[in-house]
C-alpha cells in the first residue's frame, strides 16, 4: 500500500470514530430533549383543558385558573426556549 493510500485510510478511519461517536451522541441528546418534552406536553394539555373550562366567564375562579395559566405559560415558555437552547448548541 503506497503512502497516500495509507493517509487516505487513516482519514477515514478517524472520521468513522468521528462519526460513531457524533451518532452516539445525537441519540443521547435525543433522549435527554425527549425526557424534558415529555413533561410539557403533559402540562400543555393541562393548560388547554384549564383554559377551555374557563371559557367566557369572568368568575373570581376563573381569574384564579387564568393567572395560574399565565403562570404556567411562562413556565412552558422558559423550558421551550432551554430545548432551543440545547437543539442549537
Amino acid at each position: 500500500m503506497s503512502e497516500k493510500e495509507n493517509q487516505l485510510e487513516n482519514v477515514v478511519e478517524a472520521l468513522s470514530r468521528e462519526r460513531d461517536e457524533l451518532r452516539v451522541k445525537l441519540e443521547l441528546a435525543k433522549l435527554e430533549i425527549r425526557d424534558q418534552w415529555e413533561p410539557l406536553e403533559e402540562k400543555w394539555e393541562s393548560l388547554e383543558a384549564k383554559l377551555r373550562s374557563v371559557g367566557d366567564t369572568t368568575s373570581e375562579a376563573s381569574k384564579d385558573v387564568l393567572a395560574a395559566s399565565k403562570l404556567l405559560l411562562g413556565e412552558i415558555g422558559d423550558a421551550y426556549k432551554e430545548i432551543w437552547k440545547q437543539i442549537k448548541s
